[in-house]
């Protein structure tokens, strides 16, 4: 008589399963980060219950949901702003924010800024796609692809890494799903540390591709990361505008250990 076997994944520990499958398109380049994220967490062998995560608009903000740790969704797009004050409140656990672009562009670069000098103990995982669509008086992020303005001009992208490092982040790399190995290692490079940390993942959405509102194939999306960046650690963030370069430039460009 056959014995019934309780099959388990890995992670189960750190995954609310009962959520799953998730609300990500298969393929989507969050699922990889966070697949990266508890890769790291086991590998840095860091306590789930010291392990506090906050996540807020579109999908990225689902991550918070699917973890089974402290976690927080913030709807009012000041998610680093939010993390910053739970890091400082709570000195013992390790806080982590998921963000995208909806978070970015409502809360701007001030809360950067004030992060940055608060010296908050904490890692943006920044989930960067690039596109924007017109709106009647504005332009707002949503996939990889960047659109004009109701004025005809080009609404482009921050050089998020730049960013990062002039409001005083001490470690700022930048991937993308292509690179999860190095990504998983970034992030555990971040848990041996104290300082605030921003990873950028550049990810774009499978389901629009420029000009047509087909859904992408995920292994064609990988295939343009393979073909389309190229690593250069220590390049100067300077010279990480995404518009001025034919290849999205990743590696881990700020240490200060």
């Amino acid at each position: 008589m056959a014995r019934h076997v309780e099959e388990h994944h890995p992670f189960d520990f750190f995954v609310h399963t009962d959520s799953i499958p998730s609300v990500w398109c298969a393929g989507c380049g969050i699922g990889t980060v966070v697949y990266a994220f508890l890769q790291a967490v086991e590998e840095a062998e860091i306590n789930p219950n010291k392990m506090c995560v906050v996540s807020g608009l579109g999908c990225t903000g689902k991550v918070s949901e699917y973890l089974n740790c402290k976690s927080y969704s913030i709807t009012d797009g000041h998610v680093i702003r939010y993390a910053a004050n739970l890091s400082h409140e709570k000195q013992d656990l390790r806080v982590v924010v998921y963000s995208d672009n909806a978070d970015f562009l409502i809360s701007g670069a001030k809360d950067f800024i004030d992060t940055g000098r608060r010296g908050a103990n904490l890692l943006v995982i920044h989930i960067n796609n690039f596109f924007y669509i017109i709106t009647e008086n504005t332009v707002i992020p949503a996939t990889p692809f960047v659109r004009t303005s109701p004025d005809n001009n080009f609404e482009l992208p921050f050089n998020v890494p730049l960013l990062a490092e002039s409001c005083g982040a001490t470690y700022v790399a930048r991937w993308t799903p292509f690179h999860a190995g190095w990504l998983k290692y970034s992030m555990i490079d971040v848990f041996s540390r104290q300082g605030f940390s921003v990873i950028e993942i550049i990810s774009p959405c499978l389901i629009y591709y420029a000009g047509s509102c087909r859904i992408g194939d995920a292994v064609e999306r990988m295939k343009f990361y393979n073909d389309n960046s190229v690593m250069k650690r220590g390049e100067s963030v300077e010279n990480l505008d995404i518009r001025a370069h034919d290849k999205i430039i990743v590696g881990k460009f700020v240490d200060k250990k």
